[in-house]
């Protein structure tokens, strides 16, 4: 008994689980930050539907598929965009991905202010900007492909911070410490305080947000029960949280 409880405590330690209510029998879910607020709601209704308890390990993309890179082994996959749900795949930890949403991006300033109204104002000196770290989440990645389809030399912009998720560059505008962001749509519209100014759709780039289904999960039944509830009832759930969905899996 003593050792394992030594185990347990050196995997907590490690990072292998989350911090908060997880357990043996509980489903374990690597999403991204970015989609807490509908994948928190979708979890308590299966729970409440199935008996099956979700948790979930919310963090930027990157970090959380390095991660499952490192050897670490959740039911399902969330990210924020493609490219870690294609990587894994050709990895081998994931065996297949389905799309329930997109993420839109779009640019955000402090409420009340207009020092910036469109994507060429990003390469003023006296803009300050809070932009997305491209290898930890997916809004930088979709930051640095929209900078070049606008022609915009990132290197040449006064980024004073660069954030790990879209909740850290939310929080920095609302607080006024940036001037400007870019930011997934669905999280933009949940702040009162900030405007949101659409990105042209020539220069944008919309984000497709996967369920990744394991190689191997620690519960394959309960892990495919729940897959199947947020390509069902789930989808409706991100709708209604500002989301834009898919019509099929």
């Amino acid at each position: 008994m003593k050792r394992m409880i030594v185990i347990g405590l050196l995997l907590a330690l490690a990072g292998f689980y989350p911090n908060t209510g997880f357990s043996a029998d509980s489903l374990l879910v690597f999403a991204g930050a970015g989609l807490r607020v509908p994948l928190d709601e979708i979890g308590s209704r299966f729970a409440a539907e199935s008996g099956i308890e979700v948790v979930y390990d919310y963090e930027g993309s990157g970090r959380l598929g390095n991660k499952i890179l490192a050897g670490q082994k959740p039911d399902l996959f969330i990210p924020g965009g493609l490219n870690w749900a294609k990587l894994l795949t050709e990895k081998g930890h994931v065996t297949r991905y389905r799309t329930i949403a997109f993420h839109i991006p779009v640019i955000v300033t402090p409420l009340n202010t207009n020092k910036v109204n469109h994507l060429r104002d990003f390469m003023r000196n006296d803009i300050r900007l809070a932009l997305g770290d491209a290898d930890a989440c997916a809004i930088g990645k979709a930051d640095t492909i929209i900078f070049k389809k606008a022609g915009l030399d990132e290197t040449k912009m006064n980024v004073v911070a660069r954030g790990v998720t879209v909740s850290q560059l939310l929080a920095w505008i609302e607080n006024k410490n940036a001037d400007a962001s870019i930011v997934w749509e669905a999280d933009a519209r949940k702040s009162k305080k900030m405007r949101m100014i659409p990105i042209p759709e020539a220069f944008n780039q919309i984000e497709e947000i996967p369920v990744c289904e394991m190689t191997n999960p620690p519960h394959p039944q309960a892990s495919e029960k729940y897959a199947k509830f947020l390509l069902g009832e789930g989808k409706k759930i991100f709708k209604a949280h500002g989301f834009t969905i898919t019509d099929t899996d």
